[in-house]
């Protein structure tokens, strides 16, 4: 069972991930969610703030704001999150990859095994 636990998790192993935004970066996370059908599931001013800064990384503009660049990581861990806690197989890879100690162990089959406990047995750091 996929809870709010388990997508806060989901939403801090992207938001460590993502770290460079260019446009490419941009272009290919907005097709994604457009293939996906996720992308109208979004905020429209947010929707609005990835276009706007693809439009002006595309005319060769360099976004130098630390806030705006904040913001648009942001929308674009808020569109990961949502693209991926519709994969199963990922949110099993994010929580097996926490809990892999050693190696040689397949995360995906530690987060399938941790989905399969029921709740009051399952523990999550927060």
């Amino acid at each position: 069972m996929v809870d709010g636990t388990i997508i806060n998790i989901v939403r801090r192993f992207l938001a460590s991930h993502v770290v460079r935004i260019n446009v490419h970066l941009l272009t290919h996370i907005k097709g994604i969610a457009v293939r996906s059908g996720v992308w109208w599931r979004v905020n429209p001013l947010r929707r609005a703030l990835i276009d706007s800064a693809i439009a002006y990384l595309r005319s060769g503009f360099v976004i130098r704001s630390r806030r705006l660049l904040g913001m648009i990581r942001d929308v674009l861990v808020e569109v990961l999150a949502i693209i991926s806690t519709r994969r199963l197989s990922f949110i099993a890879y994010v929580l097996g990859s926490m809990r892999a100690t050693a190696r040689g162990v397949n995360p995906v089959i530690l987060g399938l095994q941790l989905l399969n406990t029921p709740l009051q047995y399952r523990w999550l750091p927060q």
